[in-house]
């Protein structure tokens, strides 16, 4: 067979391999194969190991133009076939957090070969979009808990008549970063205007990325210094220029909702945001115990009407603390120690404006079991999560993914296996029936 290396056309022939017969097992193994590439003057022999999974090459440096990307998906094309995708781009770090593991995350930008931007791919049958995010899933030890939520909140999200609540999809590739692999991560599509529906040029995200709460003092201070960010919030941009009250609608929905003592500030707030999706948000993250979705890792989709109104509504993202995981406690305690904590499975999670909620809205609890009673008789049954958590593990493993990021970041602690998982599900659901049918009482 012919190839090429280096932009020369070269001949490869294959050692004789008896595991060629079962390439399944070979991969799952991780299995070695041979071979010589030879040209008219030269040759080597070349150690090669075929992985289950979609494969990512980034050549260059980070935070520099010139950097080359690569793709190769023989898994999850939309045409059905082997998809392989090469281009200019940019990478760099990703998220704070990220830079405090061993095990960076990374955004990656597509660019057309001229250097200009905008250059739109589909990958791993996604959309098509320039602009990609790399999870790293360094704190996820089964590196399943992302992907369960956020297929979670695609199926809540599917339920409504909007697209303004959609959430992200990700897929599994393993990483090369400049000949040098770098693991299993999961490449994510951003949550942004054009996921959600919006109008850039009217409609506002508010993304809260940090646990530092505003204050009318923030507010003012970035009103007059015609901020983007007050505190843990930022407003994501996209081309916007700043105008007086950019801050004025989720100022106002911090006031009535995170301040309030009166049943005027829960009309207010009822005014402002979409009561049904803050009820399936409250939910969800009771389903899934995300204990790091409290506050922060929330975005906030703002649609603005021509007269003015406007209404929030609240998606998730960086669900990684979840099904179970909970940071670690005491005085030695670590951001980098995920410990299975199988008490959150019977513990009702309120956070801030919930609660408030909670105490003004007297009709809240049966509406909240309304909603629950059609998630349990539709999508939210234990063996359909269960069974898709196996599947993923499956795939995670049989690719041979899990076992080569398990060796490259020994400190992740990776955990092969369901069992703390389906634990959790099978508390976690039953335990919510009842809870939510005694708060309704």
């Amino acid at each position: 067979m012919s190839a090429s290396a280096n932009g020369e056309n070269v001949s490869v022939v294959w050692m004789e391999d008896a595991m060629f017969r079962d390439m399944a097992e070979a991969v799952s193994e991780e299995h070695e194969f041979q071979c010589l590439i030879y040209s008219d003057t030269e040759y080597a022999f070349v150690t090669v190991l075929f992985t289950g999974m979609p494969v990512m090459s980034i050549e260059g440096e980070m935070g520099q133009q010139g950097t080359r990307i690569a793709v190769f998906d023989p898994v999850l094309s939309l045409n059905g076939g082997y998809q392989a995708e090469e281009s200019a781009a940019y990478y760099n770090i990703r998220g704070n957090a990220s830079r405090r593991f061993e095990k960076l995350g990374y955004r990656v930008e597509f660019f057309y070969d001229d250097g200009s931007e905008g250059r739109d791919i589909s990958l791993l049958g996604m959309r098509s979009d320039n602009d990609w995010q790399l999870k790293a899933m360094y704190s996820d030890r089964s590196k399943l808990r992302d992907k369960l939520s956020i297929e979670l909140w695609n199926e809540i999200a599917s339920l409504t008549e909007t697209q303004a609540d959609d959430g992200c999809r990700m897929e599994y590739l393993e990483l090369i970063i400049n000949g040098e692999y770098a693991g299993l991560y999961g490449l994510v599509e951003p949550t942004d205007y054009k996921s959600l529906g919006l109008d850039k040029t009217r409609d506002l995200i508010y993304k809260v990325g940090a646990d530092e709460w505003p204050d009318d003092e923030l507010f003012a201070e970035s009103e007059a210094e015609q901020s983007f960010t007050c505190g843990g919030v930022s407003i994501r941009q996209a081309g916007k220029t700043y105008y007086d009250g950019i801050w004025t609608p989720f100022q106002t929905f911090w006031d009535s909702g995170y301040e309030m003592d009166s049943e005027e500030d829960l009309e207010t707030l009822y005014s402002c945001i979409d009561r049904q999706n803050f009820i399936a948000f409250q939910l969800y993250y009771n389903v899934i115990a995300g204990m790091d979705n409290r506050f922060k890792n929330i975005i906030y989709s703002t649609v603005m009407g021509a007269d003015g109104s406007y209404v929030i509504r609240r998606i998730p993202w960086d669900q990684n603390y979840s099904w179970g995981d909970d940071f670690e406690t005491g005085e030695d305690k670590s951001i980098k120690n995920i410990l299975y904590n199988p008490e959150l499975a019977t513990r009702w999670l309120n956070e801030e404006v919930f609660r408030n909620m909670l105490e003004y809205d007297e009709s809240l609890p049966e509406d909240m079991l309304e909603v629950w009673k059609v998630w349990r008789g539709s999508f939210l049954k234990e063996d359909i999560w269960i069974d898709y958590a196996r599947d993923q593990m499956d795939y995670l493993t049989f690719s041979g993914a899990f076992a080569r990021d398990s060796r490259r970041w020994p400190d992740s602690e990776n955990v092969e296996g369901t069992e703390e998982i389906e634990e959790f599900m099978n508390t976690r659901f039953s335990w919510l029936d009842e809870y939510l049918e005694e708060l309704a009482q």
